[in-house]
């Protein structure tokens, strides 16, 4: 990982570090501005359709200058991906360490209602403040749908147990799934997976789903945004840098209703 660094650090805990929460236009700021997947004795690879293993050596992210870190103005976390596909609880497992964390999928705390996955992929860890959890019944408070009717027409989904009819079907976005496991209450005992991933569980028909285009993120006009874990939490130090809250974010929607995309290793 290379990482651009204003003063000088000789001591080598401190070159090991990632950085640092300082903003980048600050004196002292630490942070990594290009990531790299290397070659080691058991390099990462990648499994993609008939269990054929590619080498992920060689992969980048970042241009080697721009910071890469949460702790900047409009740096909170995002989206790269969201994938609508039908409910399956296919490779839900976890080694025994992650135990305590499933089952959190959509049938789990749905039932036989849920009948598509709405699976958006995240930047890192997403918190209502950087310390808590996300919950299962807050899509509303985070999340919208846009529907696009064979006619043109927006639709906007907004609430859960609501029905929307589209093109001569319906959906109902039943809540969000692989979260936490499925509680009575949910309180300060609420056991997250730490992932970084969020399914938005939907039932309805194929016609009406198909017209999903893509999820948003208002993070604003009465919708709340994310933050990375870290900050600012229930009871900030005004001279303590937290991260930042993510940007409004708009990501389109890939349907896999007839092609999962999903491979078996």
């Amino acid at each position: 990982m290379e990482h651009r660094d204003h003063r000088r650090v000789d001591d080598r805990a401190a070159r090991l570090r990632f950085g640092n929460r300082l903003d980048p236009t600050q004196s002292g700021a630490r942070y990594p501005v290009l990531f790299e997947i290397v070659a080691d004795a058991t390099p990462l690879g990648l499994i993609g359709p008939g269990g054929q293993v590619v080498s992920a050596v060689g992969l980048t992210y970042g241009d080697g200058d721009s910071p890469l870190t949460a702790y900047r103005n409009g740096a909170g976390p995002t989206l790269v991906a969201a994938k609508l596909s039908r409910m399956s609880v296919a490779g839900e497992g976890a080694p025994p360490a992650f135990a305590a964390q499933i089952p959190n999928d959509g049938v789990a705390l749905y039932g036989v209602d849920a009948a598509f996955r709405l699976r958006v992929l995240t930047t890192g860890g997403f918190s209502p403040d950087g310390v808590r959890s996300v919950l299962p019944t807050e899509f509303a408070r985070y999340f919208r749908l846009q529907a696009v009717d064979s006619a043109g027409e927006i639709h906007w989904i907004e609430e859960t147990g609501r029905s929307y009819p589209i093109d001569g079907g319906q959906l109902t976005v039943l809540g969000l799934a692989d979260l936490g496991l499925a509680m009575s209450t949910y309180d300060d005992a609420y056991i997250e997976d730490h992932d970084n991933q969020i399914d938005i569980v939907i039932a309805g028909d194929d016609a009406a789903v198909r017209r999903i285009t893509l999820v948003d993120i208002p993070a604003a006009d009465g919708y709340s945004p994310f933050y990375n874990p870290g900050g600012p939490g229930n009871d900030p130090e005004p001279d303590t840098t937290y991260s930042q809250p993510g940007a409004p974010t708009q990501q389109p929607v890939t349907i896999a209703l007839d092609d999962p995309m999903t491979v078996e290793f």
